[in-house]
């Protein structure tokens, strides 16, 4: 019987040391991921869900980043749109409207969740960063909550590979929906800088000034 506790208690004691172990590394992809990758493309799918839990919208697109301060958001449907930023300002081209919005990149995505993507540090400076438990995927989950009130968004969730490769995100706005980011066919490959430069297309609506 000794033998047997004895037995059981190594057991559980390396069950426990392999948890706190994968917990470890876990945080550590997700500090690697924020540090030490530069770029990020690959596809997405956006689903909003509403208060009740059902889809409301679903969109598709391409995603380009360029860290720090640099991206383009590409949505292809329902209705084509793109989001770009040059590293000094944030272009929205809704091209079903024929309308450019211009506002400077400093003033605008502090507030909003892009700002976890766009900095090339771990996120605690900005965000309480908790590990969470999670049965139903293989990914590691992650959930932020920003240190500052004054900001468009509740929380954020991460969820990521066992090589640190982000695969999700889910956004949690001020009036209880969510928004869910699943990444498609991602790579940190280099990124050609004309994805993240802009001129309006003659003819269209410019709205806001560019920061120079």
């Amino acid at each position: 019987m000794k033998k047997y506790i004895q037995l059981l208690g190594l057991v559980l004691l390396t069950s426990l040391f392999t948890t706190a172990q994968a917990a470890t590394n876990a945080r550590k992809n997700l500090d690697r991921f924020f540090t030490s990758v530069t770029t990020m493309q690959g596809s997405f799918i956006q689903q909003l869900y509403g208060k009740d839990g059902t889809v409301k919208e679903t969109t598709r697109g391409q995603l380009y980043l360029q860290r720090p301060g640099k991206f383009r958001w590409i949505y292809t449907g329902p209705e084509a749109q793109q989001i770009i930023s040059d590293g000094k300002n944030i272009w929205i081209y809704d091209q079903e409207l024929d309308q450019v919005t211009v506002r400077p990149l400093n003033q605008t995505i502090s507030s909003t969740p892009a700002v976890i993507l766009m900095q090339k540090s771990i996120p605690d400076s900005q965000f309480k960063v908790t590990e969470m438990d999670d049965n139903t995927s293989n990914w590691d989950w992650f959930y932020l909550q920003p240190h500052r009130k004054n900001v468009d968004f509740k929380a954020v969730q991460l969820g990521m590979d066992n090589q640190g490769q982000l695969q999700q995100m889910v956004l949690y706005d001020k009036i209880g929906q969510k928004t869910v980011i699943t990444f498609k066919a991602t790579s940190n490959q280099p990124i050609n800088a004309r994805q993240f430069s802009f001129t309006p297309p003659a003819g269209v609506d410019v709205i806001g000034t560019p920061q120079t």
